[in-house]
């Protein structure tokens, strides 16, 4: 007697193939996440070990500050730019759709929603955020030693390598720069950061970004009190913009030299940054429940970027 052999139907096979289809999709969706969420990982330790590298060269410079008595000498200073008139002079790239020099990206001194101050980290410095200037006496690697020098920071928004005006330039990028004059320079011009030099120490060098996708940074400075409590004298209110060291404890708060200050910097994730590129490019359009480009930027930007604050104690000189 023959047995009969009993196949699949095809109704068996349709769902046999859409059961392995689903769990297919089920185990791909998990994958993705799974890979998404080590991505994501990734970029906010590296971000995370890059931030804290600019900090400490930050904190290395403003520990070994050197500040004199002297009223005609600026040995640090403060200013925050939110116009783009003078960006260019300053290493920048200037772009019709960028970081906006509008009151969106100027709030010094933020309150939260029930009046009470907000700490740095929820600041906004401007567009190009603060620039600082300082006479420090770091060791500059081939240098002649730890001689009094400037030195200066500040964002901007450029090609990663090669010059500005190059006819292919690489990706522009925001990031944060340090910018140096040797010590000669820096003593032929009375150690003033406001001296004629100034324009030196903007952003002129690609290779003088210590991190990449920073497009924003700030600081408070504090002197202490005769209690011991520390006192802020820059901003000193929401309109203050700059401020310039130069003179003694008796000073007015306006020249003091600082002996703390807090440091403020926003970094974009890479996905932040592709972002805020494809927007700066427009090759993505605004969408409808944004009433502007500015909003718009900084609503990508909140979203996708990371604050880091340190505070930093000054230590060089007179007061």
């Amino acid at each position: 007697m023959k047995r009969r052999v009993q196949g699949f139907t095809l109704l068996e096979l349709l769902v046999a193939v859409t059961l392995t289809l689903g769990m297919a999709a089920v185990m791909l969706a998990v994958t993705t996440g799974t890979l998404n969420v080590w991505r994501r990982s990734q970029d906010r330790f590296s971000t995370s070990v890059q931030a804290k590298l600019a900090l400490d060269f930050l904190e290395r410079d403003l520990h070994a500050g050197v500040f004199r008595s002297d009223a005609a000498t600026t040995w640090l200073a403060v200013d925050v730019t939110n116009s783009s008139g003078s960006l260019v002079s300053r290493g920048w790239q200037v772009a019709s759709l960028m970081k906006p020099s509008t009151g969106e990206s100027l709030n010094l001194l933020p309150t939260s929603d029930d009046g009470r101050n907000s700490p740095i980290s929820n600041a906004r410095f401007g567009v190009s955020g603060t620039w600082l200037r300082m006479i420090s006496t770091v060791a500059e690697s081939g240098t002649d030693g730890a001689l009094p020098r400037a030195v200066a920071y500040q964002v901007a928004r450029r090609p990663q390598t090669g010059a500005i005006s190059a006819t292919n330039p690489a990706e522009v990028r925001y990031a944060l720069y340090r910018a140096a004059v040797s010590s000669s320079t820096s003593f032929a011009n009375g150690n003033d950061v406001t001296a004629g030099y100034g324009t030196a120490l903007s952003v002129v060098n690609a290779s003088d970004a210590i991190l990449s996708n920073a497009v924003d940074f700030g600081v408070w400075l504090y002197v202490q009190a005769a209690d011991g409590s520390l006192r802020r004298i820059f901003p000193a209110d929401a309109g203050d913009i700059s401020h310039a060291a130069r003179d003694s404890g008796g000073a007015p708060d306006a020249n003091r030299y600082p002996s703390v200050a807090d440091v403020m910097i926003r970094v974009l994730s890479e996905e932040g940054a592709r972002q805020v590129a494809a927007m700066e490019q427009a090759t993505i359009a605004r969408p409808s429940n944004y009433t502007s480009d500015a909003e718009w930027w900084w609503s990508v930007v909140e979203a996708n970027s990371s604050v880091y604050v340190r505070r930093i104690e000054l230590k060089g000189g007179a007061r």
